[in-house]
């Protein structure tokens, strides 16, 4: 994956604060240009952003019958719950051959989790467990989640079932106030809106060998163009619609399980790489272009709250995930953001609280 310093970055800056209207179009012309090389930069590591795996021993290696120290805290230092929201901790799946190995895994290649994988869904039932135990002794009790979703792809699954037997391995009755059954964590099933992009053709190849055209695919949904997809995959259009889907479900699952358990509303879901980069990008408005530099680990926790009192956003074709409203200043127009007029999602208001949480995946591997 091609990333960027934050130096590089910087450099590519210009103070046009103090402009003039004589500079307005020289102030236009480099910022479309700097807007241009940054979505280039970014997303040119978007063709293995699904394929790169969390560092592996190996697949021929056993997993160690005692699980090796990390931070299992990490999700005790999370703000508490925005007033009136649902949390929603969001995880990638453990790693799996195709992952180590480089090769495109969306939607149709279906491989289950490798021996690291294993190991980084257990450690992610280890952190859940210290956050549903830990209840009773803070003055602020952080939402803990009772149910796991995933998608349908086998790996979400493995995880979703890894962790939460770990879970329930570590937790008793008695160290939980917030349940009444001797089950604190238990598998929910699948939420089809969950899944992995589907990238067609290039699905199973050598992500080195098809990077550019999904380089292309993912440069065109960055500029609006959402309706463009991989040879038999699926669009930019499609991908967004099924987010915004998976947060008002995920949100009413958390609500309806509160109910029962009379705790925070709170759900946890296991799902996928590109999936999670479009959907949090989508949840904080920020540019799809940049999200490629961000990492989405095998095995990281993600967390976000999500209104639940009605209050709405809505995401458009002029909204910061495109860009913002600078394309239509910068002269893209219309052409280069495609059918501005018929695209507008609306969602539950929603905050990213915390991305490619990790820590708990200390002394795996650098």
């Amino acid at each position: 994956m091609l990333e960027c310093t934050d130096d590089e970055i910087n450099s590519l800056s210009l103070d046009v604060s103090n402009c003039n209207n004589s500079d307005l179009e020289t102030k236009r012309d480099y910022e479309r240009r700097l807007f241009l090389k940054q979505s280039a930069l970014a997303l040119s590591g978007f063709a293995t952003a699904t394929a790169l795996p969390f560092p592996s021993t190996g697949a021929e290696e056993e997993v160690e019958s005692v699980i090796r120290p990390g931070n299992y805290d990490c999700l005790l230092d999370l703000p508490p719950i925005t007033p009136g929201c649902a949390r929603l901790y969001l995880c990638r799946h453990g790693q799996t051959e195709n992952n180590r190995l480089h090769l495109v895994q969306g939607a149709r290649v279906d491989p289950p989790l490798n021996n690291n994988g294993i190991e980084q869904a257990k450690r992610m039932g280890y952190a859940i467990s210290r956050l549903i135990g830990n209840g009773a002794d803070k003055e602020v009790i952080l939402p803990s989640p009772s149910l796991v979703a995933h998608s349908k792809l086998l790996r979400a699954r493995e995880t979703a079932e890894i962790l939460t037997s770990t879970a329930d391995s570590l937790l008793t009755p008695s160290s939980s106030t917030a349940f009444s059954s001797s089950t604190p964590l238990r598998v929910f099933g699948e939420i089809p809106s969950l899944g992995e992009v589907d990238f067609g053709s290039m699905e199973g190849q050598d992500a080195k060998k098809v990077k550019f055209a999904m380089r292309s695919t993912f440069a065109s949904w960055a500029l609006g163009n959402i309706d463009k997809r991989l040879p038999g995959g699926e669009s930019g259009r499609e991908v967004l619609g099924r987010a915004a889907d998976a947060l008002e479900t995920l949100t009413k699952l958390a609500v309806e399980s509160s109910s029962v358990s009379h705790t925070i509303p709170s759900v946890m879901a296991v799902t996928h790489s590109t999936y999670l980069r479009v959907l949090l990008s989508m949840v904080d408005d920020s540019p799809l272009a940049q999200s490629a530099l961000t990492k989405i680990q095998n095995g990281s926790i993600n967390v976000i709250d999500v209104n639940i009192e009605g209050k709405k956003s809505e995401i458009s074709l002029t909204s910061g995930l495109f860009g913002g409203g600078v394309m239509s200043v910068l002269g893209l127009g219309t052409t280069a953001l495609g059918r501005m007029e018929d695209f507008k999602l609306i969602l539950p208001e929603s905050q990213l609280i915390c991305r490619n949480e990790v820590r708990h995946l200390d002394g795996m591997g650098s």
